[in-house]
């Protein structure tokens, strides 16, 4: 079974030569190979991505941090397209601050602004215990949708989520800017994706034994608006 993962990226403005470009950054790398993976970057076309993704054998998608919902719009329609394609295969995936903004978003959660959580560190609380995680972003849900549960707050804000049913999970701090990484971090990449701590097997452990399982089969969202829509 392949160790990787293809990672999405953050879209830059135009340089002074007229490119646009991709770029992600290094700790993703330590990061991944911490949890046991490889990461295959995400080109910024949907349709080349959906095909890298497969001929590569990635065995989960990650939705990484960088640029707000509605800022890039090429790159929301990239994630969109890319999330609803591996949730229709039972692909895994685990967005990060800005893509587990987007998870929720495509389920219909409302994005608002909050204050206070950027370049800081605060301490996260769930049914698990609490930690103190990196912070930065401006965005973030007060309420889940019902397919998930939250697994960490941070008083009134969503900070980590799983989905009931599908080896979907979105946390909001960076684990890749943690220095050393943290064990609760490899864990989760490790449990959602199979790796090293999980016997192998892409997407055991993702069902939230203790939650409230949905009495109907998931749905794979198709929602294309932007990030403020009621």
């Amino acid at each position: 079974m392949s160790g990787l993962l293809a990672v999405t990226q953050r879209l830059l403005p135009a340089n002074e030569h007229g490119e646009v470009r991709l770029a992600l950054d290094v700790r993703w790398w330590s990061f991944l190979a911490a949890c046991g993976f490889d990461g295959v970057p995400m080109p910024l076309d949907p349709v080349a991505a959906a095909k890298l993704l497969w001929r590569t054998g990635c065995r989960g998608l990650v939705l990484t941090g960088g640029n707000d919902l509605g800022a890039a719009p090429e790159r929301d329609a990239l994630e969109r397209y890319l999330l609803r394609r591996a949730l229709e295969r039972g692909l895994p995936v685990i967005g990060v601050c800005r893509g587990m903004q987007l998870v929720l978003d495509a389920f219909g959660a409302r994005l608002r602004r909050v204050r206070g959580h950027v370049a800081v560190e605060h301490r996260v609380t769930g049914p698990r215990g609490g930690r103190t995680v990196n912070s930065y972003h401006d965005w973030a849900v007060l309420q889940a949708p019902p397919e998930f549960a939250v697994t960490a707050r941070c008083g009134p804000v969503v900070e980590a989520i799983r989905h009931r049913s599908l080896p979907l999970a979105g946390i909001m701090w960076h684990p890749e800017r943690t220095d050393p990484v943290h064990d609760e971090d490899v864990d989760l990449f490790s449990e959602v994706f199979g790796g090293r701590n999980a016997g192998g097997d892409p997407g055991r452990g993702t069902r939230i034994p203790d939650g409230r399982g949905d009495r109907r089969p998931a749905e794979v969202p198709r929602r294309t608006g932007g990030p403020h829509a009621a």
